[in-house]
C-alpha cells in the first residue's frame, strides 16, 4: 500500500497583515501558494510574492458581484506566479474543452502529485472546496483518495476520480519546486510589466460580463451605484441574500492585493523617485479601498450614504492607481533607455 501525508499545519496567514487590520491574502490559488511554499521552504515572504508574482497589481471583477470572476483569467498566470516568486514549477492543467485528455491528464496529475508529496511538496489545485484553489497534502492508494486542505482551513479527503471534476469540470494542478535561479532583478522588472499590462487589459479575461485592470474599478463603483438605485426604488426584493457576503468577499481581495502593491512598492524605492511615487500612489488606493472592506454593508438595505460613499472610495482609488500605474511606467522607460 502507498500512502503518505504531509504535515501541514494549517492555511497560511500573513501575521503582519493581521496586525496592521488588514485581509492578508485572500485569493486562494495566491493562499495555497504561500502554504506550499511556507511548509517547503520555511518562512515565506507574502510581500515579495505578492509583489513580484503581479498579483499584488490584479483586480477581476464580475458585474453581479459573482465569486467566479477570482477564476475567470488566463490560467498560464498559476505557474508563472511561483516561478516569478524564484521557483521551479510544475504545471498539469485540462480545460473544459479538453474532455479527450480527462483520464491522459488526471492519471499525468496523479503521478506528479504522487512524487510531489514523496518529496515534501504539497500541490495547489483548483477546485478543493467551493471553487477555489486548496492543497492535496497527501495521498492514499488503498481508499483511492487525497487528503486535502481547503482555503477555509478545513482538512478532507477526495477521491482520485474527483480530481478535476469536483465540481466544475477543469484540471488545474501547481507543483511549487526548488529556487530557480531567476534574479531579483530581472523578477522585479517582469511584476512591474505585468502590472503595466494588467491595467492596460492586456491580460485575458473574458469580457465584457467580467472586467480586469483600471477598468475594473468603473464595473466594481457601478455596482455599487445600481445596488443603490434598487434601495431606493423599494426593490430590494430583487437583491440576492448573499451579496453582503461577496461584497465583503471582493473587498478583502482587492483591498488586500493593494496592501501588497503598498508594501512591495516601498522596497524598490531605492530604485529612485519613480517607484517611490508609485509607492506613495499604492498607499493611496489602499487607504481608499480600506472603508470599502472594513464598513462592507452587512445587510441587502444598507443606507443610501454608505452606498454613495463606497462607490466613490473606489472611483478615488482607481484615480490613485492610475497615478502609481503612471509613475510605473516611467520607471519601466527611464531604466529601458539606460539599459
Amino acid at each position: 500500500m502507498l500512502a503518505k501525508n504531509l504535515m501541514v499545519s494549517g492555511w497560511y496567514a500573513d501575521q503582519a497583515a493581521r496586525q496592521r487590520n488588514e485581509p492578508g491574502i485572500a485569493h486562494s490559488f495566491m493562499g495555497g501558494l504561500a502554504t506550499a511554499l511556507n511548509y517547503m521552504h520555511g518562512e515565506v515572504d507574502p510581500v515579495w510574492l505578492m509583489g513580484s508574482s503581479a498579483w499584488a497589481f490584479r483586480i477581476w471583477i464580475s458585474q453581479a458581484f459573482c465569486p467566479s470572476a477570482m477564476s475567470v483569467f488566463d490560467w498560464n498566470l498559476l505557474p508563472e506566479a511561483v516561478v516569478q516568486a524564484g521557483y521551479s514549477c510544475v504545471y498539469i492543467s485540462r480545460l473544459w474543452n479538453e474532455k479527450e485528455k480527462e483520464e491522459e491528464r488526471r492519471e499525468q496529475a496523479y503521478e506528479a502529485i504522487f512524487a510531489s508529496i514523496e518529496q515534501g511538496a504539497p500541490a495547489v489545485v483548483w477546485d478543493i472546496a467551493d471553487d477555489e484553489w486548496g492543497l492535496i497534502t497527501g495521498f492514499d492508494d488503498e481508499r483511492q483518495s487525497y487528503s486535502t486542505l481547503s482555503c477555509h482551513n478545513e482538512i478532507g479527503c477526495m477521491p482520485y476520480e474527483k480530481l478535476g471534476r469536483n465540481g466544475i469540470d477543469i484540471l488545474s494542478v501547481t507543483i511549487p519546486g526548488q529556487v530557480n535561479g531567476r534574479t531579483r532583478k530581472y523578477a522585479v522588472r517582469r511584476s512591474l510589466e505585468a502590472a503595466v499590462a494588467h491595467a492596460e487589459q492586456k491580460e485575458w479575461m473574458d469580457r465584457p460580463k467580467y472586467q480586469d485592470g483600471l477598468p475594473a474599478f468603473d464595473l466594481w463603483a457601478a455596482s455599487y451605484d445600481r445596488w443603490l438605485m434598487l434601495v431606493e426604488a423599494g426593490k430590494s426584493d430583487n437583491i440576492t441574500k448573499d451579496l453582503p457576503k461577496w461584497v465583503k468577499y471582493f473587498a478583502g481581495h482587492w483591498y488586500g492585493a493593494r496592501c501588497y502593491a503598498r508594501e512591495y512598492l516601498r522596497t524598490l524605492v531605492e530604485n529612485g523617485e519613480c517607484l517611490s511615487h508609485a509607492a506613495e500612489a499604492y498607499a493611496k488606493t489602499a487607504e481608499c479601498l480600506k472603508p470599502v472592506w472594513l464598513e462592507s454593508p452587512s445587510s441587502t438595505t444598507p443606507e443610501k450614504e454608505l452606498l454613495s460613499m463606497l462607490a466613490q472610495c473606489i472611483r478615488n482609488a482607481k484615480t490613485a492607481e492610475e497615478e502609481g500605474i503612471e509613475h510605473i511606467r516611467q520607471y519601466l522607460a527611464a531604466t529601458k533607455k539606460s539599459g
